[in-house]
């Protein structure tokens, strides 16, 4: 659905989902949504995300920039130890089958790469 590999600024403070991934997200330009997530080990994370309008240049502002998550988001950054480069891919997931999804929610999944065998590998990573 969308995936991210992090910088400094995600790892550090806050993510940024560029306005291309909005498709997959349940926003309103200027307004805080939240993003109801599962990792993994089926630990819940609620983040709540802004939209942020993006600026072209003196005062103007394009429509929509960039969406930020930042509450909760370093406390999830530190509990599965993220690092740059990692890949964040956020996943729609259904709470209910017959929904139709009215409960949406999002699965979130982090890769890292490693080098196996001579071979980049991309391996999920769970916590403890």
């Amino acid at each position: 659905m969308l995936s991210k590999l992090l910088t400094k600024t995600d790892v550090e403070k806050s993510l940024e989902i560029p306005a291309c991934g909005f498709d997959a997200l349940p926003f309103q330009e200027g307004h805080c949504f939240y993003m109801n997530v599962a990792d993994n080990n089926g630990s819940a994370w609620t983040f709540p995300c802004f939209i942020q309008p993006q600026k072209t240049g003196g005062d103007e502002y394009q429509s929509i920039g960039s969406s930020v998550v930042s509450v909760g988001w370093m406390k999830f950054a530190t509990k599965i130890d993220l690092r740059v480069g990692d890949m964040v891919v956020l996943h729609h997931q259904s709470l209910d089958v017959n929904s139709k999804g009215s409960n949406l929610q999002f699965r979130i999944e982090v890769r890292r790469k490693i080098r196996l065998l001579g071979q980049d590998i991309w391996t999920t990573i769970d916590h403890a």
